[in-house]
């Protein structure tokens, strides 16, 4: 029996349009040198971990994830070599304007070559619904180790399994499911529909994509200063960036809505694969404060109140999880675009291990995370600790010039305060 496609992942997969493809890249740079071979006998020996990704949508008019009779590893895993000059960040650029396959699983890795001598990246782009946070992980979380090993050769013996598409009955459970992202979708068949046709988009969106990494450390000394939450640093260093990409694009200068997805403890869900729920949160995010002081002031006021109630969860509980866990949080968090309210802005901040990671014999130097704007969004921040240090990623619709300068003046500003 397939799995039927549940309301909020019927809704984002509707953002994923022709016109405007909405999905995630995930870039893991590495040092030492890794095959395209290696890549595909790792995949095929820990896909076990994410059946997911060997699976499809079908079936109208309920639709179900079924197997993939014709899937293969190396039909979703390639290479690319960037041209003399050329950038990762526009090679980035490129792909995230170039939907996932919907004839296959949606997902596809690429190594890429020409970054730097001894380095390459493993760029997996993929679609959020693939991943739930309790039965489905996302696949890169069970990709690395902690210790440098030789990749065997393995045989690919997998056999899909026989399908019966599902029924409305299986779909009108699921819609009560607990397991839900999250709370704020609508439900019902109706909510399908109407969540699908509010995103029809019309003409192609472009994704500029920028970054830029700070130390922990840096960022530590601030908060003690400020008597605040590393979070509350990495939210101001993300509104003095929007700050500066509203500036520089001569749009309004005014306080956005900002989807700001939240970890919270629950009882009730403690026995999913990230022992938490991630939840909606908005907030209007103060870029009309005056100074990079009373923007951290205004963050710190405006989140107090999540971290005082005891229902969010504390970062060092997450960087605990098992695998690799940051791709998998940040397409939970992704997925709460799904509640529907309307926002400019997503900063999603996950944080990831402390200790380093390897494939195969190369080592895990970064990982960004990209995800691409949908509905109304202007920008989509995604920030991503690793071995203390932390990158400030963005997609945005419009040229990001000055984003590393502005976080970095920003940052100065706050140290120089404290």
């Amino acid at each position: 029996m397939s799995d039927p496609v549940t309301v909020t992942e019927a809704a984002l997969l509707a953002r994923d349009q022709q016109s405007q493809p909405w999905q995630q890249a995930f870039v893991v740079v590495l040092s030492g040198r890794l095959t395209r071979r290696e890549v595909i006998d790792r995949i095929t020996d820990r896909l076990e971990y994410a059946p997911r990704f060997r699976r499809l949508v079908s079936g109208w008019p309920v639709p179900g994830w079924i197997d993939d009779v014709n899937f293969s590893v190396a039909g979703h895993v390639r290479e690319a070599t960037l041209q003399p000059g050329q950038r990762l960040e526009d090679w980035l650029s490129t792909r995230l304007a170039v939907g996932l396959d919907r004839g296959h699983p949606l997902w596809e890795a690429t190594l890429v070559h020409g970054i730097a001598p001894g380095t390459q990246a493993l760029v997996m782009c993929s679609h959020p619904a693939l991943v739930d946070g309790y039965d489905n992980v996302h696949l890169l979380q069970e990709l690395f180790d902690e210790h440098a090993e030789v990749i065997a050769e393995v045989s690919d013996d997998w056999q899909p399994a026989h399908t019966d598409l599902p029924g409305l009955a299986d779909v009108v459970g699921a819609i009560g499911d607990p397991l839900k992202v999250v709370t704020g979708a609508a439900t019902g068949l109706l909510g399908m529909v109407e969540n699908a046709v509010r995103t029809m988009a019309a003409a192609p969106r472009p994704q500029h994509v920028a970054g830029v990494e700070v130390e922990l450390d840096v960022l530590a000394a601030v908060r003690e200063a400020f008597g605040c939450t590393t979070h509350d640093v990495l939210l101001a260093l993300a509104t003095a960036g929007v700050r500066g990409w509203l500036l520089d694009n001569g749009r309004e200068l005014a306080d956005p809505v900002a989807l700001v997805p939240l970890a919270v403890q629950e009882p009730a869900v403690l026995e999913s694969a990230i022992g938490c729920r991630i939840a909606p949160s908005w907030l209007g995010l103060p870029v009309l404060a005056t100074s990079p002081g009373d923007r951290l002031r205004a963050i710190a006021t405006l989140t107090r109140a999540r971290t005082d109630s005891g229902v969010s969860v504390p970062a060092p509980d997450l960087t605990g999880l098992a695998g690799f866990a940051p791709p998998t949080l940040h397409s939970v968090a992704a997925g709460t675009v799904a509640a529907g309210r309307p926002h400019d802005v997503v900063v999603a901040n996950v944080p990831g291990p402390s200790r380093e990671r390897f494939l195969g014999t190369a080592r895990v130097r970064q990982l960004h995370a990209l995800t691409a704007t949908t509905d109304d969004e202007q920008v989509s921040v995604t920030i991503t600790s690793y071995r203390g240090r932390v990158t400030l990623d963005v997609t945005a619709v419009a040229p990001l010039r000055r984003w590393a300068r502005d976080i970095g003046t920003e940052l100065g500003a706050l140290r120089a305060e404290a």
